[in-house]
């Protein structure tokens, strides 16, 4: 667990609201704002800095409807972040927002369910906290706002609104939507490339025969199970190519794609994601190997059509 730096003396404290104010708290989804902000950048400049400026200009908007932020909590697994730990920290504290370390799991990062937990926990024990702030990059809080809701409560969700679920927006009556990117300046982020657009690209190799013997079983299984996709997702590709073959020692699926790489029979491709990116594998139909291996599967035949899937040859049919 990182450590975490004492409180910050010229950080502010927690506001109290004047007389007739709303008094909020922000739960800031740190995990989800910092990988968005990262994937808008290309992880140039400090997504610290941004989200910075982001509550800054968050707040000055709530203050504006006479609404001050007196509690705030920050959520993420700040030991596994690009930014340096201590300057992430110090960033939230100089808004007076606590940060709460949260363990990601080889799974799936679990700051949503802290902020859910804490969130209802809060409307319990502080009544007199009457607007509760939402900030996340792109996730879904559909299930808690509508929780806040129903116990009365003003809800202020602040996210990018293009990747926002369309229910959280038009089916939770009451509450409020910020769009996160008119919080920051016009030119803190790029303009967004578009989902599945490659942002690293890659040339089949120079073609080979496969190593061994067992990059041919590698192949067999991508055609039999995925040989109708011209592009075949990375993640389940591996995790077929482990229920087929096995861990064979010295051949796991990560080394086989691998194997099949340098012989020039795939290639991989890095597409945009939401919220995450991906790889794409995407085989070279003219290549031997591969061409013996859908003849064999397909007991015909078969030649590499202009979008690099076969068909069987006419003559056979």
């Amino acid at each position: 667990m990182p450590d975490v730096p004492a409180p910050d003396p010229s950080a502010p404290a927690p506001e109290r609201a004047p007389e007739g104010a709303r008094q909020a708290a922000a739960l800031v989804d740190y995990q989800n704002l910092h990988h968005y902000l990262k994937g808008r950048t290309g992880g140039n400049g400090s997504t610290a800095d941004l989200a910075g400026a982001l509550l800054l200009a968050l707040r000055d908007r709530l203050a504006d409807d006479d609404t001050r932020l007196v509690r705030g909590r920050a959520y993420a697994d700040f030991g596994g972040l690009d930014d340096h730990t201590r300057h992430v920290q110090r960033t939230l504290y100089l808004h007076a927002i606590e940060p709460v370390y949260v363990p990601a799991t080889m799974h799936r990062n679990t700051t949503d369910l802290q902020l859910a937990v804490d969130a209802v926990e809060m409307r319990a024990r502080h009544p007199e906290v009457d607007t509760f702030v939402l900030v996340a990059g792109d996730r879904d809080y559909a299930p808690v706002v509508t929780a806040l809701l129903a116990h009365g409560r003003h809800v202020v969700v602040v996210g990018f609104k293009e990747h926002l679920s369309p229910h959280l927006l038009e089916h939770t009556g009451g509450g409020e939507f910020v769009d996160a990117a008119g919080l920051l300046p016009g030119d803190a982020l790029p303009p967004e490339v578009e989902v599945g657009t490659a942002i690293q690209t890659t040339e089949f190799a120079e073609t080979q025969d496969p190593a061994y013997e067992i990059n041919y079983d590698a192949l067999e299984t991508i055609e039999k199970f995925f040989g109708q996709y011209e592009e075949i997702y990375l993640t389940p590709l591996l995790r077929r190519l482990s229920d087929e073959i096995g861990e064979v020692e010295g051949h796991d699926p990560k080394s086989l794609v691998s194997d099949l790489e340098e012989c020039g029979a795939v290639r991989l491709e890095r597409r945009k994601g939401m919220p995450y990116d991906y790889t794409v594998l995407l085989v070279n139909g003219e290549h031997p190997a591969v061409v013996e291996v859908r003849e064999e599967v397909h007991g015909a035949p078969v030649e590499a059509t202009d979008d690099g899937l076969p068909f069987e040859d006419d003559a056979v049919m």
